[in-house]
């Protein structure tokens, strides 16, 4: 028992240490905060400008039908639109403001209600094909949507739509719990791995061993004190998203569980690349150079299995990050992205943690031999 006392007091003391150096070279702490709030903005700035195309409503009809019309394209979910003169809208189309002119006849309800055809005329700047084919086909369902309202005796084909959800989600909600797993990815990597690497460069880890503690509570303080790090990181990132972004937990128990568990898979993950690398010069680059691209590849922009690449959701499976945006995803929104289910995509983070804290405690115990 005395042996064990000494042993978490070992423990404690190096998280200490640990956690004193971290907040004093304030480095890979900032980098592990200020990264994943990039990403917040730079992607939740590329979904805002990529989800509606802004578009330029001329009214020369202001009738009944021809608001009925305009609603009917605001219901579309593809356009934000705004309303102007016919000069105003030449003059923001030729700007680059907006991509498309939509121009309603000042005949619109006089031919309708005569049953004469009518042509709203569509300017398109089609610079960008995204924005004019989300143009394109949005044009012909307003057109549809506004008859199967104004007419539905004309209209014998309608769609009944059964959401599988109880809500819709926005694509930015989505974005940033994705971004949240950055976050905590990063958070853990940084400070796990610079720390234990910083060890082996000083020198301080021969000191460590001198002493009579085991093993184990000199590597798992190191984990305890950058998971503490990765903590604050966790905690900031969160109160952004939470407090600014206003995207809250459908399930915060969940949230909490499954932030904790990616904690100390990228700790022990941090850790263990530390220790092999044992410089901070080596680990920067292939921390970096390996968490982002699986980022990117792991579901972060939406489920995997809508993409319909095997290879790539096979490659996605084999590492946490995807099982850890699923978790979240969950969490957050209540979202399936797989068909595992909740409980055996947790037992899958379960399973690497235990790995990666066993390879760290392998590869620090075979390195403590070797000096």
């Amino acid at each position: 028992m005395s042996q064990l006392m000494y042993d978490l007091r070992v423990a404690w003391a190096v998280a200490q240490k640990d956690l004193r150096i971290g907040l004093t070279e304030r480095f890979s702490t900032v980098l592990s905060i200020l990264l994943p709030l990039n990403f917040l903005i730079l992607l939740s700035l590329f979904a805002i400008s990529g989800g509606l195309s802004p578009t330029a409503v001329v009214m020369n009809d202001s009738g009944p039908l021809a608001q009925q019309f305009y609603q009917a394209m605001a219901g579309a979910h593809s356009f934000r639109l705004q309303q102007a003169s016919a000069a105003q809208a030449q003059a923001l189309i030729q700007a680059g403001k907006i991509v498309a002119v939509v121009t309603i006849p000042a005949n619109f309800d006089a031919a309708l209600q005569a049953n004469k055809p009518v042509v709203v005329d569509v300017q398109i700047n089609n610079l960008n094909t995204d924005f004019t084919n989300d143009i394109r086909r949005a044009v012909p369902l307003s057109i549809t949507s506004f008859y199967a309202k104004a007419y539905p005796r004309l209209v014998n084909v309608t769609a009944a739509e059964h959401d599988l959800l109880a809500q819709d989600t926005d694509y930015i909600p989505y974005l940033t719990v994705s971004i949240l797993v950055v976050a905590l990815m990063m958070g853990g990597l940084l400070p796990a791995g610079t720390a234990t690497a910083r060890e082996w460069e000083n020198g301080t880890i021969k000191e460590l061993l001198l002493s009579p503690a085991s093993r184990w509570a000199i590597g798992a303080g190191q984990m305890l004190g950058a998971g503490l790090l990765a903590g604050i990181a966790a905690v900031i990132t969160l109160l952004v998203l939470i407090l600014l972004v206003g995207v809250w937990p459908l399930h915060w128990g969940e949230m909490v569980l499954f932030t904790l568990l990616t904690i100390i898979i990228f700790v022990a993950w941090g850790t263990l690349l530390g220790t092999l690398l044992k410089k901070r010069q080596a680990f920067m680059p292939l921390a970096f150079g390996t968490s982002l691209p699986l980022f990117f590849i792991s579901g972060a922009f939406g489920p995997l299995s809508f993409l319909h690449i095997p290879f790539m959701e096979g490659l996605a499976e084999a590492f946490p990050v995807y099982y850890a945006i699923v978790l979240q995803q969950h969490a957050f929104h209540g979202f399936d992205l797989n068909t595992l289910g909740l409980a055996l995509n947790a037992l899958v983070l379960v399973v690497y943690a235990a790995v990666v804290l066993a390879l760290a405690g392998l590869v620090l115990q075979r390195s403590t031999m070797s000096h």
